[in-house]
């Protein structure tokens, strides 16, 4: 079995970066006893107060090591989900080369509502990610590992009985859905939302894959995911399925990455808590008499709203990530496709921040039970983040129309005046995801009021738009731009709280 993870060092499940960091900080206090007897006394001889000065000059420069070292394990812990994200990126920018010139304008808008219909769907996905790795956090802490395996097994049942519904009401639902999108026709609808579905349950292997910090691990998931879904989308586009071959390709795609993460946990009895014994301190613990009911609800009960938050929280993300694509093509049809060429381009930002928030939640909520803050990692994630940005932004500052000609083709230029502020936008709305799923791990629900604001202020400013490009690009811009602001400083505001705890 492969070692467990945690930054750069490697442990058990149930160390981290903050903790081995920690403990060394804690070892340096306890071996040069800086800052723990206490102030010097007012008439203590010089010596003793240069001693003590030269013991406060060194406990600082270790505590300034200490930070440096946690960036360097969380920049180490990133590189390969960014690096991972970037290749499958890479993979979809090619598809959508491919495919843009196999298909018509037409076709090719609808093929982003369906992806805009499936980022929609899926969404809830995230939020089971968060509880699953918040529940298992807690596991991890408690000594209660052994009670995930069962969980884990109980939560796969309803999630395949559930994935399998949402099929059945996706097909027989696939034509009312096409007529509200002005879609060609009812092909895709229903693969695509099935697939929606099948990565919700995708997410809660890939949870436990953060829990154990098995990011290399889910770098592989996320290309297998990736080229799976590559290969065929490409293949059934060209023979001529249009739009349900790109929808298809999506749904082989999550299927064969589920494959593929039940496989690996298969192979890592470990991370899915299997041998694990309950704490020592368990057995001797007196019997739970006083007030049962309350014991045996409340933390299920807890859970449920955090999932629920979770679940709010996403949904608005995945709303405010597409709604501008589902308006503008319904109000202006002719348009979509170009509409589209932009909106590929620009949201490449928000799929790295949701690969990146994979390596963000789980340190952060591991923080949150140790009483510190993951400012370091929330750092790392945007310094990354701001890479691929800053380069899509000077291509669209400097030359738009040529960016997406050479992309998509000289049809799909007609919203190129719309390239700079959509890529500003989806800049913004990448921070916002990595500033909620920080909150997100550490138990903050005030982000849902933020969140819910700015959906309702980009839904009647996109109606505003009427559907033209560029002013349906500048509205999200505003609203993004402001919820970015917002949700970033209740992330400061959350880490005061975690430094004054």
């Amino acid at each position: 079995m492969s070692p467990l993870t945690a930054g750069p060092l490697a442990t058990g499940p149930l160390a981290t970066g903050a903790m081995a960091t920690g403990a060394m900080a804690t070892g340096a206090m306890a071996a040069t006893g800086a800052m723990v007897a206490g102030p010097v006394p007012a008439d203590a001889a010089p010596a003793q107060r240069a001693g003590e000065a030269a013991d406060g000059w060194t406990l600082r420069k270790r505590l300034r090591q200490t930070r440096g070292t946690r960036l360097r394990g969380a920049l180490r812990g990133a590189v390969p989900l960014a690096l991972a994200g970037l290749l499958a990126n890479a993979a979809n920018m090619g598809v959508t080369l491919i495919i843009a010139r196999a298909m018509s304008t037409r076709s090719y808008g609808a093929v982003a509502q369906l992806i805009a219909i499936f980022f929609v769907v899926s969404m809830p996905g995230s939020a089971l990610l968060v509880g699953v790795v918040r529940r298992v956090t807690t596991w991890q802490h408690s000594g209660r590992l052994h009670l995930m395996a069962d969980w884990v097994n109980r939560v796969r049942r309803v999630g395949v009985a559930t994935v399998l519904v949402v099929a059945v009401l996706a097909i027989i639902g696939r034509g009312y859905v096409a007529r509200e999108l002005s879609l060609p026709g009812p092909g895709g609808v229903a693969e695509i939302i099935t697939a929606g579905a099948a990565w919700c349950l995708l997410c809660v292997d890939r949870g436990l894959l953060q829990c154990a910090r098995q990011y290399s691990a889910l770098a592989t998931n996320l290309l297998v995911d990736a080229a799976v879904k590559t290969v065929f989308t490409i293949g059934l586009v060209l023979v001529g399925l249009d739009e349900s071959g790109a929808a298809i390709g999506v749904l082989l795609g999550v299927l064969a990455a589920l494959a593929h993460v039940r496989w690996t946990l298969y192979r890592s009895p470990e991370t899915m808590g299997r041998g694990a014994q309950p704490s020592p301190a368990a057995p001797s613990a007196p019997p739970v008499l006083a007030a049962p009911a309350s014991v045996a609800v409340k933390a299920p009960t807890r859970l449920a709203v955090e999932v629920g938050a979770a679940l709010v929280a996403l949904a608005l993300l995945g709303l405010l990530q597409n709604v501008d694509v589902l308006l503008q093509g319904r109000l202006a049809p002719d348009l979509s496709g170009s509409y589209a060429a932009v909106s590929v381009a620009s949201k490449v930002i928000v799929l790295a921040a949701v690969v990146l928030a994979g390596f963000l939640l789980p340190e952060a909520a591991d923080r949150r039970h140790l009483g510190q803050h993951a400012l370091h990692q929330l750092g790392a994630t945007i310094a990354i983040l701001l890479v691929p940005a800053m380069g899509l932004l000077s291509a669209a500052l400097i030359a738009p129309e040529k960016l997406l000609s050479l992309a998509f083709g000289p049809r799909f230029t007609d919203a190129s005046g719309a390239l700079l502020p959509l890529a500003a936008a989806m800049t913004c709305l990448g921070a916002t995801v990595l500033f909620t799923h920080y909150l997100l791990a550490l138990g903050e629900r005030g982000v849902l009021l933020a969140l819910g604001l700015a959906a309702a202020a980009a839904v009647p400013l996109l109606l505003w738009a009427d559907g033209s490009p560029t002013a349906t690009a500048r509205a999200d811009l505003a609203c993004q731009a402001a919820l970015a602001v917002v949700t970033g400083l209740s992330v400061l505001a959350a880490a005061r709280r975690t430094a004054r705890a």
